[in-house]
């Protein structure tokens, strides 16, 4: 038991630990927190705690001393599991937060106590705080998450892809790529890794111990596709009974059962363990209207490849809404996507005119700048026509007009709304 503790960060990682901290018998932790008046300014730090619980929205070079001793929230957590339970860590830079929702979906058809959280929005002290009973805990886990990681072991992990991120916080990008790829490190000796066959994995998992099997995304060699069934050697399902939208959410289908496999073997028809799967919100989430236009909220993606691998679900005619906060994201790189399935593109907040930038004489589309999303969705509304489709997929943070992606696309539905007086 710690008497003298601190938390730098008071979001939710940051109260989450507060909670298991209170749960283990510590006093009260001081709190840092620059955006919250309650609490230190983080300028004040200085390393005279047992123990200091780093959240992962704060960089080390933010502190003016590192801890000598620290931790997290996972970690935390991890600490405090009931006894028997296991834990899947998943990251990847695109396609985690979903591989995490269905995941624990399907092990929960499959009769377990299973938990999504983590970066997925639940953290994983608060699921472990409110969990008594043995339990699966499926956890997201961000870069700002596994480069903090020192005590942690996983059953099975997942590696969904890695591409080009968060370059307003990594120097370059390998420093990202080892951040993320830090957590390959907590596999245990008898676990399983699932993993995109990207040779920067591939590399540094020549020697690892654990069980590695490497996804496939064409289905040739594992899983294999055959019309519509999805076969994965010891079982096989009928994606005709998944319903989520687009190629990238088969994908997704295909590690989160490998993942329950890896946990939980599984043998011949599994489809009846997929019926009935739900995407994540803001996540190519439908806004249901009845005037034949077809919204769909992708506020989640906050990256280009993201939003990229929701344009190639998509078909013309299509209005794209890109914008927010800049992330020094490659915009080029939606141009043959954008010239082939989109009528207009509408940009807006920060990033608006950056965008514009990177698009102007690359993209033979018309391409039209807003101040907000609001002023957006009122334009499409004018312009789209029934069997339209109208996708917000940002390709940028979110925090200069709203206060997440979950408060932008629960706030881009209401416009919708808004615009046609529902």
């Amino acid at each position: 038991m710690y008497e003298k503790t601190a938390i730098i960060g008071y979001g939710k990682s940051g109260a989450g630990a507060e909670r298991i901290l209170k749960l283990r018998g510590c006093g009260q932790p001081d709190l840092y927190d620059d955006a919250n008046p309650c609490c230190k300014p983080i300028a004040e730090y200085k390393d005279i705690y047992e123990l200091t619980v780093v959240s992962p929205g704060v960089p080390f070079s933010k502190l003016p001393e590192k801890p000598s001793v620290y931790t997290s929230e996972i970690e935390l957590a991890y600490g405090w599991m009931p006894a028997d339970s296991k834990v899947i860590g998943i990251t990847g830079t695109n396609g985690k937060s979903t591989v995490t929702h269905l995941t624990a979906q399907i092990l929960n058809n499959l009769g377990h106590n299973a938990i999504s959280c983590g970066n997925i929005g639940y953290t994983f002290a608060d699921a472990v705080a409110e969990i008594v009973e043995p339990a699966i805990f499926v956890v997201e886990l961000s870069s700002f998450q596994t480069e903090l990681l020192q005590d942690f072991s996983m059953q099975a992990t997942a590696v969904t892809n890695i591409t080009p991120d968060h370059l307003d916080r990594y120097a370059t990008v390998e420093d990202y790529v080892n951040a993320k790829l830090a957590l390959l490190s907590f596999i245990d000796s008898e676990g399983v890794l699932i993993a995109d066959p990207d040779v920067r994995i591939t590399n540094r998992v020549l020697k690892a111990v654990y069980k590695v099997r490497y996804m496939d995304r064409e289905y040739r060699a594992w899983p294999k596709l055959a019309g519509n069934i999805m076969n994965f050697g010891n079982f096989y399902a009928d994606i005709r009974k998944f319903e989520l939208f687009g190629a990238h959410n088969l994908l997704n289908l295909a590690f989160a059962l490998s993942l329950a496999d890896a946990v939980t073997p599984m043998e011949g028809d599994v489809t009846q363990y997929i019926c009935g799967l739900t995407g994540l919100p803001h996540r190519t989430e439908v806004v249901p209207t009845d005037n034949g236009i077809r919204w769909i909220n992708d506020s989640k993606a906050t990256n280009v490849d993201s939003t990229l691998t929701a344009l190639k679900s998509c078909v013309d005619p299509t209005i794209v809404f890109l914008g927010g906060r800049d992330k020094k994201g490659d915009f080029t790189q939606l141009t043959d996507e954008l010239e082939r399935c989109a009528s207009v593109v509408c940009l807006f907040g920060e990033a608006a005119p950056i965008i514009s930038s990177q698009l102007t004489n690359k993209l033979n589309r018309p391409v039209k700048i807003f101040r907000t999303l609001r002023n957006a969705v009122e334009e499409a509304v004018a312009l789209a026509k029934p069997g339209c489709t109208v996708i917000l997929s940002p390709g940028c943070a979110s925090y200069d007009e709203f206060l997440n992606y979950e408060d932008r696309g629960h706030k881009f539905a209401e416009y919708i709304k808004d615009a046609y007086n529902v």
